[in-house]
């Protein structure tokens, strides 16, 4: 399974230098290079989430915690690639920029996420300390969540910057690709990992999840209603 996700990598990097020569359009390398940047979430994840890894794969040390080299590959896809066929898509007008698509993009993103979680579940590639919470709900299900609205915030940051000027869209991408999982599964995720990072309570309660539903849906109507606005933008010519 390691070996696939290295070999997606390669594969990513090869259409996007690929895309870069026949449209002359650098943002889609720029993602995935910003992907690898991501990376320096995970100590924030091992600590809040309880992320682990197996022993006995080559890793870096981050922060005094071990990362997989395949995670470091992986992180440069596994968030942005749904969000480049998306854009991609937009570029070639196959839909338009209204608030159901942020909604609709939404949804498949988080089932492309479930998938990839079920995928590392499965064969072992990083585990959670715990695996159901409140009503039955699978963490896994949870990671999923926050993962499809980090991923939902990077396509909002490349749908609403596609005209920019290279100056404003490079830090504004960047921005977006490394910030998106720091807001999603740091800030956005507090309910849950605040009562445990002081000790008060081993599992994500009722209350925490309805808190977190309510603030995912939220982010989820602002970045929709923000690629709905995007068509009557006034933006500098690449």
């Amino acid at each position: 399974m390691a070996a696939m996700f290295i070999g997606i990598t390669v594969i990513c990097y090869a259409v996007a230098i690929l895309l870069w020569l026949r449209f002359r359009s650098y943002r889609y390398l720029l993602v995935v290079i910003a992907g690898h940047c991501t990376i320096i979430a995970e100590p924030i994840l091992q600590r809040l989430y309880s992320l682990t890894y197996p022993d006995n794969v080559a890793a870096i040390t981050m922060f005094g915690n071990a990362v997989p080299i395949y995670a470091l590959l992986a992180a440069s896809w596994i968030g942005s690639l749904p969000v480049l066929l998306m854009y991609f898509g937009q570029q070639q007008h196959w839909w338009t920029r209204h608030y159901l698509t942020g909604v609709i993009a939404y949804v498949a993103l988080v089932l492309y996420h479930i998938i990839i979680q079920g995928l590392a579940a499965r064969t072992g590639l990083w585990r959670y300390s715990q695996s159901v919470g409140a009503w039955g709900i699978n963490f896994y299900l949870l990671m999923a969540v926050f993962a499809g609205l980090s991923s939902l915030l990077l396509f909002y940051a490349m749908v609403a910057s596609r005209y920019y000027a290279a100056e404003i869209a490079v830090p504004t991408l960047v921005a977006a690709s490394i910030g998106s999982p720091l807001i999603c599964f740091g800030l956005l995720g507090a309910p849950f990992w605040l009562p445990r990072l002081i000790g008060s309570s081993g599992n994500f309660t009722k209350p925490a999840l309805l808190v977190i539903a309510g603030l995912v849906l939220w982010v989820v109507h602002l970045a929709s209603a923000g690629i709905h606005a995007s068509r009557q933008q006034h933006v500098i010519e690449r």
